[in-house]
């Protein structure tokens, strides 16, 4: 289980931001968006943040419980993904080449992997899968962009 103080990791910026600010202070959004389902796009994108979000912080040297939930985890993502051509594609993929849980390493490199898969039957380009490129991307950047 996760300290509660620790907090350093980019993912949860905003939540210090929004913590850190009194809610009166707060801008009202200029002009409210649809409340429409999200296309398979915007699914996709926001998934694929999810799971490379999640793989980089897993844990270096995970214990059975941990690796027995994160396979149960991707297992079940692959059942209810909304997008059902998508799901089909993701569980034909996870039987194939199932998903590497022993450790962070193999389990960032495995996600991007199943990425650059999907990507290539899009006919979008691969992602480099080595642990510096995925961490700089995932974990911690060194970009002053994401710091603000």
């Amino acid at each position: 289980m996760i300290d509660p103080p620790d907090c350093e990791r980019p993912a949860c910026d905003d939540v210090k931001d929004l913590l850190s600010k009194a809610m009166p202070k707060m801008k009202p959004a200029a002009k409210a968006k649809a409340q429409c389902p999200v296309r398979s796009s915007e699914l996709g994108h926001s998934s694929w943040n999810l799971l490379h979000t999640m793989t980089a912080w897993y844990p270096d040297a995970p214990s059975s419980t941990q690796q027995t939930k994160m396979k149960q985890f991707l297992v079940g993502l692959a059942e209810f993904y909304p997008c059902t051509w998508c799901a089909a594609d993701f569980q034909k993929n996870i039987e194939e080449h199932p998903p590497k849980v022993e450790s962070r390493k193999e389990l960032c490199q495995w996600m991007c992997e199943q990425h650059n898969l999907v990507n290539e039957k899009l006919g979008k380009p691969a992602f480099r899968c080595d642990m510096r490129t995925l961490d700089e991307r995932w974990r911690k950047s060194k970009d002053p962009r994401c710091h603000k």
